[in-house]
């Protein structure tokens, strides 16, 4: 498997996004992997990302075997960091900075294996009532099928600065975060709700959306 390793660079995108807009994703730096391409392994080590005027700093699609350490990522006008579907993402002594973000970091799409350690979010997220430091199974395009939830994720020695709504955590459709001397909180949304929510974006009762084509919505094995 092809090795991908990043060390001591600074990463911006100068064109700026469109918040208004569901389609355009845009990021300062991204990965990601589809069905056919190479696998890769990834490490990403004393860098700084600025997502600032695009959606989030970093984004990790279906990335496996990723770790990134000793880093500084600013949040663009969604999150910090995003990432969807995957295993084995880790981030260590790294320090997320919300810019009016809604969230430091969101992880969907049934990804498993991730972990934070010592790590620091600083300033709060966009809206107090709808926001966390780390958002867990929230919803993806992915969700058009029955997807595992998000699952073992460890939370460890993580600080946070200059956040007014404590959110460590909140959950939908994810089990419960693995937690370890931590600032902060964990909020659960109640199923009911997440099933009402799942419901109505598959309708298109929430108003457009993307469509997927069914080879992008595959369960494979490792994601079981």
């Amino acid at each position: 498997m092809k090795h991908i390793e990043i060390k001591k660079d600074l990463f911006f995108n100068p064109n700026p996004g469109d918040p208004s807009s569901k389609f355009q994703d845009s990021s300062a730096l991204a990965f990601g992997w589809r069905p056919g391409q190479e696998r890769y392994s990834l490490s990403i080590k004393e860098c700084e990302i600025d997502g600032r005027g695009v959606s989030e700093g970093l984004k990790l699609s279906f990335c496996r075997n990723a770790e990134v350490r000793d880093c500084i990522i600013r949040g663009g006008y969604e999150d910090c960091v995003d990432i969807v579907r995957g295993e084995n993402i880790s981030f260590k002594n790294c320090k997320f900075i919300s810019q009016n973000s809604k969230q430091h970091i969101t992880a969907k799409g049934g990804v498993k294996n991730l972990s934070f350690n010592n790590c620091t979010f600083v300033n709060s997220f966009s809206k107090f009532y709808d926001g966390a430091c780390i958002d867990l199974g929230n919803w993806t395009d992915y969700d058009d099928v029955d997807r595992p939830m998000v699952r073992n994720v460890l939370i460890k020695d993580c600080k946070m600065e200059k956040v007014g709504f404590r959110v460590l955590y909140r959950r939908l459709f994810s089990e419960v975060p693995t937690v370890k001397n931590c600032h902060g909180f964990g909020l659960r949304v109640p199923r009911l709700f997440v099933k009402l929510f799942w419901t109505a974006q598959r309708k298109g009762w929430l108003g457009a959306r993307r469509k997927f084509p069914e080879s992008w919505l595959k369960i494979y094995d490792f994601e079981k």
